[in-house]
């Protein structure tokens, strides 16, 4: 009886070894975009190169990403916006007199930009495309290509860094 228990102790053993050797090859493992927290999501979609972002990634702790977005000067930024404007980006909302950090950190980067300039000033045209259905219905995306269903464009006037006019779809 002594040995079939010892038997049994050892495999267990080396099947508790095995769960946590696969556990810790997981944890080295870069997270993906989704899998990242939904404020740190907005984030990632606002770094300024595919490099930054996949650093960020490979960040494992919120404490390391939240020191890699202060590096960056983003979470400066974040900081800045009013309680009223945070909580407007987390409900993915966007309105006149917002900075352009706001309209990005709810909306993400725009799938286009236009330039129009003045003797006296410079308005940025950025189009926003959301998913209308499909998949990923109440998604920005860079293309329409991406919803894998209907979409719709919203065009904002940005004019020094500030949201001037938002052109909903009718």
């Amino acid at each position: 009886m002594g040995g079939g228990w010892a038997g049994r102790r050892w495999a267990g053993l080396l099947r508790a070894v095995t769960v946590a050797t696969l556990l810790g090859a997981c944890a080295s493992c870069a997270l993906t975009p989704e899998r990242l927290p939904d404020l740190d999501r907005r984030f990632y979609a606002n770094l300024e190169s595919p490099e930054a972002q996949a650093a960020f990634l490979k960040m494992r702790k919120a404490e390391e990403r939240r020191a890699y977005l202060e590096s960056k000067g983003l979470w400066e930024k974040w900081q800045a916006l009013s309680a009223e404007q945070r909580q407007a980006v987390l409900d993915n909302r966007v309105e006149v007199g917002f900075p352009r950090f706001a309209l990005y950190m709810a909306w993400g980067p725009p799938a286009d930009v236009r330039v129009e300039k003045t003797q006296h000033r410079t308005v940025e045209f950025l189009t926003f495309i959301r998913c209308t259905s499909g998949p990923r219905t109440g998604a920005y995306v860079k293309s329409n290509l991406d919803c894998d269903g209907t979409s719709s464009e919203t065009i904002v006037a940005v004019e020094n860094d500030v949201v001037t006019e938002i052109r909903h779809p009718y």
